[in-house]
């Protein structure tokens, strides 16, 4: 055999290395050598870091980031800091990966509460979702947010989604979207008590099972919430100022059911009006929408229902139809848009009248019939009746409830104002010992200083002394023209101003002229009946946004949320109006006025770049456009 020398070399040197290894290990059981650990061969570091390269990609999760199991937790074996950084890069690349690694001890924050104060926020308006987005999350603050809605309604589009300009889903935003974002919680209940002195809120919810139709009771949920300080965004309730049959005959417009519910409405009266042998004077009856309160609300409502019956309702309803439609809007003030710059008011008082929108002016509404509005002319004191088929209530808001309930938990003498909660510059409930935040249209700032300043002109101008003693009394005219040399100093004595008329008799003296002592008893009267700022989307979020920034400010620093002299400052940024026929009119400070097709431009992409999310921005977007092209959907969806 030619190769038997080479076979008896390798078998040489095999026996060879099997000596030398026993002589380097002594003999041991086969147990013992199989859990001893191999030689350690010396190697040169290059080739030792080209090894440990090659068995981390073949095993990224075996190597220098294997785990061992100790007590159900993972924990990482020893390995230099680099090699577990290069190694937690990689891409796990095997089909089932073990669960990711707990961190050690050392490393586990602290518990979320322990020594965080937890804001409890009342609402899911545009107070509530101000103050929730603009809060950092690494803020130390556990936020617990209480609404019986879960989401947040863009209400200046509340008139388009009524009529199908833009869809209801397109201007809602759930609210567990930014809460689960920065880790916080949401309970979907009503808050219906608020013990201020033990801090502590009591909510109340349905139970899920109840909400299968079925018409039987629910039993309710009450739970209680503790709070370090809460943030109350509840916002107001429609106020029907005592005016007989408005809940029972009107619909109010502030939430989006009530958008739907006019949509379906509307629709409902055009079809019945479509039926045969239906009279002519029956057909007029459904075909008047009256709209009471010619606000940014009620025109904006009056003139995208105008849009809808000639742009959609002409196209497709038998054109026999259209000579019985009315629209009529009324109001106790002489203009629409009577709080808009005059320019503006008179304006879109004559488009409306142009466009055959009915304006019944300085019209005092007595009482609401299931088949018409009595009204009174505030001139002249003539009554009349004015028939409808659906009438919408858009006149006012008033104190939600629940803040009567706070008002009522606070110190006697600290909450005089009964028409909004009482708040200092920084938004701090008067009474709450810094514990209560208020934003939005149930929060009032209180001016002292204007009030103040309102009795200093009294005085000058009554020539009164330190004590009070006047050597003239004013008039009605005479108080006016003294409070309007303070307006452009205390902008607040404008609205004093213009609220005197309804109070003056009263404190005035047979004369027909009133005292000091009479004057600050008015004073007081109507100034608690008047908010500093009004009751907007642009100052509810303004609010939010300044909350939570003094929020991240004070740091969780208790001295520092009761006792910090900051202030906030509203900035207005213009107003703006949906008139109809594409046109709008806007109030820009500090650029100019504008009216018309411009303006409509102004309005439809100002309103599409401020919703709360890019999801949203999107959906109106596409709505307006779809609008535009197609015209709007004036299906109705029967229960």
């Amino acid at each position: 055999d030619c190769f038997a020398p080479r076979r008896e070399r390798a078998t040489h040197a095999r026996r060879a290395r099997s000596v030398t290894s026993r002589r380097r290990f002594p003999a041991s059981s086969s147990r013992e050598r199989a859990n001893r650990p191999p030689p350690d061969r010396p190697r040169s570091g290059a080739r030792r870091q080209r090894s440990l390269s090659r068995l981390f990609e073949m095993f990224p999760a075996a190597s220098m980031t294997s785990r061992v199991a100790l007590g159900g937790a993972a924990v990482r074996t020893g390995a230099n800091a680099k090699a577990k950084a290069k190694a937690r890069a990689r891409p796990v690349r095997a089909a089932i990966s073990e669960p990711p690694a707990a961190p050690a001890s050392e490393q586990v924050p602290a518990a979320r509460g322990a020594g965080r104060k937890k804001v409890v926020v009342l609402g899911s308006g545009w107070g509530a979702i101000s103050f929730v987005k603009s809060l950092p999350a690494s803020a130390p603050y556990d936020v617990v947010l209480v609404s019986p809605r879960n989401y947040f309604l863009y209400t200046p589009l509340l008139p388009g989604a009524a009529t199908g300009a833009v869809e209801e889903r397109s201007i809602v935003e759930p609210i567990r979207r930014p809460i689960a974002e920065k880790g916080w919680k949401y309970y979907e209940a009503a808050c219906i008590d608020v013990d201020a002195t033990a801090k502590k809120i009591t909510c109340r919810a349905a139970d899920p099972e109840c909400f299968d139709d079925k018409g039987k009771d629910c039993e309710w949920h009450t739970f209680d919430v503790d709070y370090d300080y809460l943030v109350t965004a509840v916002g107001a309730v429609p106020n029907t100022f005592g005016v007989p049959g408005v809940e029972d005959n009107c619909m109010f417009f502030k939430e989006i059911v009530h958008a739907s519910r006019f949509r379906r409405e509307v629709n409902e009266r055009f079809e019945r009006a479509t039926l045969p042998d239906v009279p002519e004077e029956r057909m007029r009856e459904l075909l008047t929408f009256v709209v009471i309160g010619a606000g940014p609300t009620g025109v904006e409502l009056a003139a995208e229902l105008y849009d809808m019956v000639y742009q959609d309702v002409a196209k497709m309803y038998p054109s026999r139809l259209i000579p019985f439609v009315s629209i009529k809007i009324i109001d106790l003030q002489e203009k629409i848009l009577s709080a808009y710059d005059r320019r503006i008011a008179e304006y879109a008082t004559d488009f409306f009248q142009r466009a055959n929108i009915e304006c019944l002016l300085n019209k005092q509404v007595g009482e609401v019939r299931p088949d018409a509005v009595v009204i009174t002319d505030k001139i002249t004191g003539e009554k009349s009746e004015v028939p409808f088929g659906l009438a919408v209530w858009c006149s006012g808001i008033k104190l939600n409830p629940l803040c009567e309930k706070i008002m009522d938990s606070l110190p006697e003498g600290t909450q005089e104002n009964r028409r909004s909660l009482a708040c200092d510059k920084n938004l701090r409930v008067n009474g709450s010992n810094g514990s209560i935040f208020a934003v939005g249209d149930c929060a009032t700032i209180v001016r002292p200083r204007s009030m103040s300043k309102a009795m200093e002109l009294y005085k000058s101008a009554a020539k009164c002394d330190d004590a009070g003693d006047c050597e003239i009394d004013l008039d009605k005219d005479q108080i006016k023209a003294a409070l309007t040399k303070g307006v452009e100093e205390f902008p607040h004595l404008e609205e004093v101003v213009n609220n005197i008329d309804d109070k003056f008799a009263v404190f005035a003296q047979a004369n027909g002229r009133c005292t000091f002592d009479g004057f600050s008893k008015m004073l007081t009267e109507v100034d608690n009946g008047l908010r500093a700022l009004p009751a907007t989307a642009q100052v509810a979020k303004q609010e939010g946004e300044y909350l939570a920034a003094f929020f991240a400010q004070c740091d969780g620093d208790a001295a520092r949320l009761i006792g910090d002299e900051t202030k906030f400052e509203y900035n207005h940024k213009g107003s703006l109006a949906y008139i109809g026929k594409d046109a709008a009119v806007a109030d820009i400070p500090g650029f100019t006025i504008v009216k018309g097709i411009a303006a409509g431009v102004i309005w439809k992409s100002f309103e599409t770049i401020s919703q709360v999310s890019v999801r949203n921005i999107f959906l109106v977007a596409s709505d307006m456009i779809r609008t535009k092209l197609f015209g709007r959907d004036i299906s109705r969806f029967v229960d």
